[in-house]
């Protein structure tokens, strides 16, 4: 009998399937140019051995944020041997000790992942820093998920201290959809920051458009997309907050689903699979971690679906008793990190900017879902 894998597909869909992957890092990142060239500003003075300028990155998300520091600083390291970068996701690393332990391990010093106390891991950081034949550059994705907690807070003042008073040029990036995080940090540390804020604004239909050709370009064979996929793929991103991230990803899912059948196309079918496919998964992954509590919430959302939070929290409050704002906050933040939502800050006149609440799960997909694990 031969091997199960020996067999091939009649039918080759794909020319290069990696380019749909998160963690792709394209070598152009179009309608990006404006945010890249602020956030090369920041962090040129390397170059010639000078202090860098800390960035904060905002934006909901699947507009670029994180593809676009990583590009950035990829460059930078390219460019010259005088630094390097280390990418930490606060969503994994949510501690102060994981993150020290991040750096330290980074800058040469061989720390375990258990044992030591702060202090002391901080130290031994401290001294390989000081070592460093380079200026290190440390990107702090989700970073609302960590500076916001009091460990957080301290974290930052940890890293901040050593550019003011140790004199080493060491370069911070806070990556964050939480618009609001610079006014809730703490005002040591905000005044230490001194930081340039770039904000991504979300992808237009058009501009997603351009995504999606430029990577169906690259990961697809000739003529195997039907006509409409990207039109329908970048129209559900933008109905979706504007997330880039969500239409390569229905790219990739409707191109598998092409090939398992032996397709010679991917059709509009295979796509509205992916979708249903994508919804499903996303909704199998967080709705039964969600407290009952946050199943209220999301379904008063799904309810009200385009909602300012002011409203939403008036309309939630009747529903529980001694509700707290800032809980409230937390747990949009949370459902906006899940892709459950869509909450970009939006001028409310005349109260001024207040996130807009939207579901980025269909509807009826949730709604299926719910009468499901009832």
């Amino acid at each position: 009998m031969p091997n199960i894998f020996s067999k091939k597909s009649i039918n080759e869909i794909f020319k290069d399937e990696r380019v749909l992957y998160p963690e792709f890092l394209p070598e152009r990142l179009p309608h990006r140019e404006k945010e890249i060239e602020s956030l090369a500003f920041c962090f040129k003075p390397v170059i010639s051995g000078k202090k860098p300028v800390n960035a904060v990155v905002l934006g909901s998300s699947g507009t670029g944020k994180t593809v676009s520091s990583k590009f950035v600083l990829s460059q930078l390291e390219e460019f010259s041997s005088r630094t390097k970068s280390l990418y930490i996701n606060c969503f994994e690393f949510n501690t102060r000790n994981s993150v020290l332990i991040q750096i330290a391990n980074f800058v040469g010093a061989a720390i375990p992942r258990r044992g030591l106390a702060t202090d002391e891991i901080y130290s031994k950081m401290l001294d390989y820093v000081k070592k460093c034949n380079f200026s290190p550059i440390i990107i702090l994705d989700e970073a609302d998920q960590l500076v916001l907690k009091e460990d957080g807070s301290k974290l930052l003042y940890d890293l901040l201290r050593i550019i003011e008073f140790e004199k080493i040029h060491f370069g911070l990036i806070l990556i964050s959809n939480n618009f609001l995080i610079l006014s809730k940090l703490d005002s040591r540390v905000k005044s230490s920051l001194a930081s340039e804020t770039i904000v991504f604004e979300k992808y237009s239909p058009g501009q997603l458009k351009d995504i999606l050709n430029e990577r169906a370009v690259m990961a697809f064979f000739d003529l195997v997309l039907d006509k409409d996929v990207i039109n329908v793929a970048a129209a559900r991103s933008a109905k979706l907050g504007g997330d880039a991230r969500i239409g390569i990803e229905s790219l990739l899912k409707a191109g598998r689903i092409a090939e398992k059948e032996n397709s010679k196309k991917v059709s509009l079918s295979h796509l509205k699979q992916a979708f249903s496919d994508m919804d499903s998964a996303i909704l199998s992954k967080t709705f039964p971690f969600l407290s009952d509590q946050e199943k209220i919430l999301l379904n008063l959302i799904s309810v009200f679906d385009g909602v300012f939070s002011g409203d939403l929290f008036e309309k939630y409050s009747k529903t529980q008793e001694h509700l707290e704002l800032r809980q409230f906050r937390a747990t949009l933040s949370k459902f906006e990190s899940m892709n459950l939502i869509s909450a970009p800050l939006l001028d409310k006149k005349p109260k001024g900017k207040s996130r807009f609440i939207s579901l980025k799960v269909p509807k009826d997909s949730l709604m299926k879902f719910v009468k499901q694990k009832n």
